[in-house]
């Protein structure tokens, strides 16, 4: 039953984002701006760091193709960028100590980095127009609102739930 425990999260965490963005009240407030809710490449990262590389590299590869498939509409996006991310955030953090805040401010760089590379996709093949001024205030920096907000309530909870993991991969 334990060995489930991870995979369960990872598909708690794919499909709260769709649960967020579809239960968000549509004000004022949603209509003027885009936000996009990372609660999956946070868990990732949290997997990278607090489990192990592995891991969170296997696990940004197959959530990634599932996000491809499920919501965009071109493959590999986020399946080669999730792998990366995991990648880089491994090799990261062996420069820094492994601390609760490091990880939650490294997780903001790295939702940074993806919504920059999503961007940047989706203006090279054309799917959007939108000004990069534009993309910073109308949708980065409530992105970043969003997802700060879900590592302020979530990050040491799911911290202590890895770190569990983590011990039971270890003693097996």
């Amino acid at each position: 039953m334990k060995k489930l425990f991870l995979p369960f999260l990872a598909t708690l965490f794919f499909v709260s984002e769709s649960l967020f963005v579809d239960l968000w009240p549509k004000n004022e407030w949603y209509q003027h701006y885009l936000f996009a809710p990372r609660f999956l490449l946070i868990f990732i990262i949290f997997i990278t760091v607090y489990v192990a590389q592995t891991y969170g590299m296997v696990y940004g590869f197959i959530l990634g193709m599932l996000y491809d498939v499920v919501y965009t509409e071109i493959l590999g996006v986020y399946m080669f960028s999730f792998t990366l991310i995991a990648y880089m955030m491994a090799k990261v953090m062996k420069m820094f100590h492994n601390h609760l805040f490091v990880t939650c401010f490294l997780s903001m760089i790295a939702v940074s980095v993806l919504e920059g590379y999503v961007y940047g996709i989706q203006l090279l093949i054309g799917k959007t127009d939108m000004p990069l001024n534009q993309f910073y205030s109308y949708r980065l920096l409530p992105t970043l609102l969003v997802n700060a907000l879900f590592l302020l309530f979530f990050s040491y909870p799911l911290k202590q739930q890895l770190l569990k993991i983590e011990r039971y991969e270890r003693e097996e």
